[in-house]
């Protein structure tokens, strides 16, 4: 599984307390033939990403990374972003 192209789609909530971040990566998988599709994850402030359509946490620190890398592409932490 490889996943990439994070883009942050929503922030909830108006403080640590109760921020909640929705957005989506694309998610590759198969051996010969490959194939992508788009999945929407979902954070709580705190806790970690998971796929909202099963539930899964996702696996090791991909998506972290691309959190990682957009706020750094950004200039601003996922917390601070107007979606």
């Amino acid at each position: 599984m490889k996943i990439q192209n994070f883009k942050l789609a929503e922030v909830l909530g108006k403080s640590p307390m109760d921020w909640r971040f929705r957005a989506t990566v694309d998610v590759t998988s198969g051996f010969f033939k490959k194939k992508t599709v788009t999945r929407e994850i979902f954070k709580e402030f705190g806790n970690s990403w998971y796929f909202v359509d099963t539930g899964e946490f996702t696996p090791g620190y991909y998506v972290e990374n691309l959190v990682r890398a957009f706020e750094a592409t950004t200039g601003k932490p996922i917390e601070c972003h107007d979606t």
